[in-house]
């Protein structure tokens, strides 16, 4: 009976070592994922990396890819081509009679032309003048207004990250923390650790899903800005149309930073969790079934940074 009880015995060790290096191995692929997606955000030795590529660049540096992209290849010039040549004519007419009629409201805006003033051309002209240039050179004012948020995302990233790796090395969770689960608690744990690394790959999925929808709404914005820009110039109903696209425009570009901070939140929850289980065994599946919430709560919250943002600025 020694035998076999000591046989049994070390079959148990055997299988809690394996679901010890298994859930150590979760945590390292956790950390390398996160690392390899977010690493070197900033820099001069940063990557062309998912980050970097979606909001740190303007977007007439976005490609698309990871690296750079062949000339003549850039969506810059297909947005910028397509407004000037397309919208830019449709932008001048809207702005023609919106001034025809903004002239005839402010002729016949003094009692029926009793109390007539001369200088209401003056102003007329002047705002003429100014709707010409803004419907002329509205993709790069609007280009200009999307600059703000991405240098705000390069500060916050510059701020949160730095140059280095997203999590620090110092932060890999050690296999002496959970000596002193058993069996059906380390399998118990092991499932959890699989759960949360199929949550943090479903997070980047989100991330990606989110970036590019961000982007790609954002070259629609650019693409029809003379139009809106041309509404600016009324001083009725249609303004609100100018007024709601700048806010939208906004919204946009500072999504990012809301991304940002998210991903700066969930680093040191991370960071946190890992470094009470490498102090103390007590309650790790608590912790890890926060961690999976936690997970979850980031994945919810990034896609929901648009309408986070476009709260922020009223815009709808």
């Amino acid at each position: 009976m020694g035998v076999i009880s000591d046989a049994i015995d070390a079959l148990e060790d055997w299988c809690c070592d394996l679901f010890k290096d298994g859930i150590k191995s979760q945590f390292d692929g956790i950390s390398e994922l996160l690392t390899d997606t977010f690493a070197q955000t900033t820099g001069s030795g940063a990557k062309g990396n998912l980050v970097s590529n979606f909001l740190t660049k303007h977007p007439a540096q976005f490609t698309g890819t990871a690296g750079s992209a062949p000339t003549g290849y850039g969506i810059w010039a297909t947005i910028e081509t397509l407004c000037n040549n397309v919208v830019v004519p449709i932008g001048g007419f809207i702005l023609t009679v919106i001034l025809l009629n903004e002239l005839c409201q402010m002729v016949i805006r003094g009692n029926n032309f009793k109390d007539f003033d001369d200088s209401i051309f003056i102003k007329w002209i002047i705002k003429a003048l100014c709707g010409v240039i803004l419907v002329a050179n509205t993709y790069y004012i609007a280009s200009a207004l999307f600059s703000f948020g991405t240098n705000v995302c390069s500060n916050g990233l510059a701020t949160l990250f730095g140059s280095g790796d997203y999590l620090s090395n110092s932060l890999a969770l050690k296999k002496s923390a959970l000596n002193s689960l058993g069996l059906g608690e380390l399998m118990t744990v092991w499932f959890i650790s699989l759960i949360v690394h199929l949550g943090v790959m479903i997070l980047i999925v989100a991330i990606v899903i989110t970036l590019a929808s961000r982007i790609i709404e954002v070259f629609m914005y650019l693409s029809i800005a003379p139009i809106p820009m041309a509404t600016m110039m009324d001083s009725g109903e249609w303004a609100s149309i100018g007024k709601n696209w700048v806010k939208q425009l906004l919204a946009l570009s500072f999504q990012g930073f809301f991304i940002v901070v998210a991903l700066g939140i969930f680093k040191t929850l991370f960071s946190n969790m890992i470094t009470s289980l490498n102090s103390s065994s007590d309650g790790v599946i608590m912790q890890m079934a926060m961690l999976m919430g936690y997970t979850a709560a980031l994945i919810f919250t990034i896609l929901r940074t648009g309408a986070i943002s476009k709260s922020m600025f009223n815009a709808h």
